[in-house]
């Protein structure tokens, strides 16, 4: 059996129900999150700022738009600003429609609750999962793994295991690929712990638009320049 339409969600078709998991669609846990979180006046906000940069097409922000809202706004590390596109993109088709942004923008924000049996925690769980498949297979290798543990190390400031030999102790108990699936239920049983401070930027959007739009100037706090990694999470 097959789970539901990977193309849609920035992955190639074909993956089994047993690889996929309980992936949802990005955009059904977005309206979903908005709801849980009374996020509606959040929403337009964005939705505003959306429509104010997408000027070539209003229905879709290009790269360079993107970069441009979120110099304007800063709300993350300018070496971030690309990454995000590139993950918010999932399709890969060089722009972002609005329910991209949206719910890219509510998953990495620092506000965000992370409790994987909610929508958002969900959504922010997928995008995680989207950020370290760096190569977009559909499933985490153990290198990956070893980048995500490396970086809960990092944002926790745990003495360093090696995590190389912990992400392959943690694939070696999954059989097959460690797709979405094993990812949620390691972390689930918390065999894969810490996953909360990862995909964060360092303000919330929302925060750095009212302040610009109230006539200060945004500024990334200052912390974000002094973490070590190069890789967006919570302090």
């Amino acid at each position: 059996a097959f789970g539901p339409s990977a193309q849609a969600m920035g992955l190639q078709e074909g993956y089994s129900q047993e690889q996929w998991g309980p992936w949802k669609s990005h955009t059904l846990l977005l309206h979903q999150s908005i709801s849980e979180l009374g996020w509606q006046e959040q929403a337009q906000t964005l939705l505003e700022v959306f429509k104010e940069h997408a000027r070539e097409n209003d229905l879709y922000l290009s790269r360079e738009e993107f970069l441009g809202l979120m110099q304007k706004y800063p709300c993350c590390k300018a070496s971030h600003h690309a990454v995000f596109f590139d993950l918010f993109d999932r399709n890969q088709d060089g722009k972002l429609s609005e329910n991209d942004f949206m719910g890219g923008m509510l998953a990495v924000s620092p506000f965000t609750p992370h409790k994987l049996e909610t929508p958002s925690g969900q959504l922010r769980m997928q995008f995680i999962f989207l950020y370290y498949d760096a190569n977009r297979n559909g499933r985490l290798e153990v290198d990956e793994v070893a980048r995500m543990i490396e970086h809960i190390q990092q944002l926790r400031g745990q003495p360093h295991s090696d995590p190389l030999v912990d992400a392959t102790a943690l694939v070696s108990l999954y059989s097959g690929p460690f797709g979405f699936a094993a990812f949620h239920d390691a972390a689930q049983k918390r065999m894969l712990n810490g996953t909360s401070p990862l995909l964060r930027t360092q303000q919330d959007m929302i925060e750095a638009i009212r302040q610009r739009q109230q006539g200060g100037r945004a500024e990334v706090p200052p912390a974000l320049h002094a973490r070590q990694d190069d890789a967006p999470g919570a302090q």
